[in-house]
């Protein structure tokens, strides 16, 4: 693959990471440690620097906080909790991931991208996510929890498995995930200008 489509491709990757990592912080670190070391990561890579996210120390230790936090997600008053302690951690889990898969390419571009994409796809990604469980519960009595939690595992799972395996598709989950990000922001504006 041509050195410049590598890059795109990484940048649209690390942009579906980070949407991924504002619905489950440790999901991406830990999806990257596993494919890495089973070494379907290719065409991309990890930079050298993030090389211990293959350890067995590191895989463990991130397998277990993803079961954590999805399980903790579906209990309906935990999952309101838990997003409020996780505003903090999902941006900085979502840097992590996009410097991992973009500093093998360019270690300034991924810093750049690190902060602009972190920040800019976790965070709305993490506050939209927020807004429909509120409207869940208020509807649903918490009932509906479970099943946007599902929703919500499957979805990012499938991202950032399918944006690896087919690195077309990081392109397309990339622009879902830009689309998505505008669209909250829209909302936050037009809610803001309201009040």
């Amino acid at each position: 693959m041509p050195e410049l489509m590598l890059i795109i491709f990484s940048l649209f990757l690390g942009m579906t990471l980070a949407a991924a990592a504002g619905l489950r912080a440790f999901l991406p670190m830990f999806a990257l440690g596993v494919l890495e070391r089973a070494q379907l990561l290719a065409p991309f890579s990890l930079g050298e620097s993030f090389q211990w996210l293959t350890s067995d120390l590191a895989i463990l230790t991130l397998g277990i906080a993803t079961v954590l936090e999805a399980a903790a997600d579906k209990v309906p008053a935990v999952d309101s909790a838990l997003d409020s302690v996780m505003t903090f951690v999902r941006p900085g889990a979502g840097a992590v991931s996009v410097l991992a898969v973009v500093s093998s390419q360019d270690p300034t571009l991924a810093y750049v991208s690190a902060v602009v994409l972190a920040g800019g796809a976790s965070l709305p990604v993490h506050l939209g996510k927020g807004t429909l469980r509120l409207g869940s519960h208020a509807t649903t009595a918490g009932a509906g929890s479970p099943v946007l939690s599902l929703v919500e595992d499957a979805s990012s799972t499938g991202a950032i498995t399918l944006s690896v395996l087919v690195p077309v598709l990081a392109v397309l989950f990339g622009l879902v995930s830009l689309f998505f990000v505008g669209f909250v922001i829209h909302r936050i504006r037009k809610r803001r200008r309201r009040t």
